[in-house]
């Protein structure tokens, strides 16, 4: 049995190019993520994806469209509904992102949009619903052997395409704040999972092992 028949994972039927857009141009936010009573609530990465469809909203934020938001507001570019909406994102908590990650050998393989990857309480862990899994695109990183929380300083020296993708932007002309304190945490190998932002380790992380996290929505102009 082959590796992706493990994870389940397939190939897509038409494999796509992951892009990175300015967030504010052609998506709206949710405004705020799904709160119990005072605090965020907390959901599966399915529940939160199903939840908010019923709200009318098509997705998760992808993880350049979240820190694009991001990085404006630590630069005081954004309107006043805008700066609240970024906000409330680093209020308490962090939240899913439309991305899912499994790290196979060197290789890190991203997964944009993946609509079917549900929990199974059975088996402690996310699993593909169907057979293959279903996304808008997949790109391939070459990450070397490091594991855990990374600097992003040290992504940006293994491999400077990734924090462009999920940071939004090159690491040179990124906000000093997420210089200093972004990470990004590594999956287990060949553990396919979905990613999520902020971390008690700091709002501005990427990580891929959270079982709940908070939920945001958002859907084309």
């Amino acid at each position: 049995m082959n590796l992706d028949s493990y994870l389940d994972i397939g190939k897509p039927d038409e494999k796509k190019e992951i892009t990175v857009k300015p967030a504010l141009s052609d998506i709206v936010f949710e405004e705020k993520a799904v709160y119990n009573g005072k605090m965020k609530g907390l959901y599966t990465y399915d529940v939160s994806l199903r939840a908010l469809q019923a709200r009318g909203y098509e997705r998760h934020p992808r993880p350049a469209e979240a820190f694009d938001l991001i990085c404006r507001r630590l630069e005081g570019r954004l309107q006043p509904d805008q700066q609240a909406i970024a906000d409330n994102m680093l209020n308490g908590y962090g939240e899913w992102l439309s991305m899912a990650m499994v790290k196979k050998g060197n290789l890190l393989h991203c997964y944009l949009d993946p609509e079917n990857l549900v929990y199974d309480h059975n088996k402690w862990s996310y699993v593909v619903q169907g057979g293959k899994l279903k996304h808008a695109g997949e790109e391939v990183y070459s990450f070397g052997s490091a594991s855990g929380w990374v600097p992003i300083k040290d992504v940006n020296e293994i491999n400077h395409a990734l924090v462009e993708k999920l940071w939004s932007r090159h690491y040179a002309v990124l906000p000093e704040d997420i210089r200093q304190h972004a990470r990004l945490w590594i999956p287990s190998e060949n553990v396919l999972w979905p990613v999520d932002r902020g971390d008690y380790i700091g709002w501005y992380s990427v990580c891929i092992y959270y079982l709940k996290i908070a939920s945001r929505g958002v859907r084309q102009r």
